[in-house]
């Protein structure tokens, strides 16, 4: 069967400048936006932020087979693709360092390896050491909070983006760091630059991804919300966990279900039997901010 895929046209904290050499290993890489200093102070937010999928972005099962087969059966099978397109085309939304720091070919066809091996292999230690080191990429806290979180595009080194709650935050003094209020991390564009993924204003019929969902099926009928109003709200405030479509609470409340059932029988004419029969009357309406299921 030929499947057809479309190549649609980032320890402590280290200081935030893309270096001139690119990354050959994924420590090089990682250490250019390690956020592990930050679960000193943001324990609370570092915790939801672990059981979010944004802490699977790289190593959660499905992107693994997805990625997987996308590698087998499309690049190593299209003569026009090799391996290190992937940095092209996946790596920007579920690798964000990579938007800020070249890696070379090579690293590229090793995570490329590593994926594969996750994904696939019959010997458990080596798919779990895989995954190891895959989890390395995941998406961490400055991938928001500098990469993405400038309206510009041009995030500066050393420097904290935040939507401006914090009182007197000790980035400065404690990590040499600035803090900068950037209101755009309160806004849905915000998420569109990894939840869409196509060239501006291509249509949905063209590309149909959750922002084109969000923007032509939700907002253009009225609908207000943010993707944050729904996605970060918590209990004292806001939520790094990103509940989404794989927790069935959360889902509820973007689904309409009314369900009816009544007995009656069925007369099977052929096997001479009247069988007991339930008749469902299921009335399903979707009244979230997009296309359900979607990612």
């Amino acid at each position: 069967m030929r499947l057809v895929f479309t190549l649609l046209a980032i320890v402590l904290l280290m200081p935030l400048t893309v270096s001139a050499e690119p990354a050959k290993t994924i420590d090089e890489l990682v250490a250019h936006y390690d956020s592990s200093k930050c679960t000193d102070c943001h324990e609370e937010a570092h915790e939801n932020w672990a059981k979010s999928w944004h802490a699977q972005s790289v190593t959660d099962p499905r992107v693994l087979r997805a990625w997987r087969t996308f590698i087998i059966q499309g690049l190593d099978a299209s003569p026009q693709a090799k391996r290190s397109d992937l940095k092209h085309i996946c790596f920007s939304c579920h690798i964000p360092s990579t938007k800020r720091v070249e890696i070379t070919d090579e690293l590229t066809e090793q995570i490329a390896g590593l994926i594969i091996t996750a994904a696939e292999d019959k010997d458990v230690a080596k798919k779990d050491a895989a995954i190891k080191e895959l989890s390395k990429l995941n998406i961490g806290c400055l991938a928001c909070h500098n990469i993405d979180g400038s309206p510009d595009g041009n995030p500066q080194p050393n420097t904290i983006y935040g939507p401006g709650d914090a009182e007197d935050p000790p980035h400065k003094e404690e990590l040499g760091f600035e803090t900068v209020k950037s209101p755009f991390m309160k806004t849905s564009g915000f998420c569109k630059s990894c939840h869409h993924g196509c060239p501006p204003d291509m249509p949905s019929s063209i590309c149909p991804t959750l922002w084109t969902s969000y923007e032509e099926e939700y907002l253009g009928h009225g609908g207000d919300k943010t993707c944050q109003e729904c996605h970060m709200q918590g209990e004292d405030g806001e939520n790094h966990r990103f509940p989404g479509i794989y927790e069935k609470d959360f889902t509820a409340t973007g689904v309409d279900l009314k369900l009816s059932a009544s007995p009656t029988e069925y007369v099977d004419y052929f096997q001479n039997m009247v069988q007991p029969t339930v008749v469902l009357n299921v009335q399903l309406k979707n009244t979230s901010g997009h296309g359900i299921p979607h990612g």
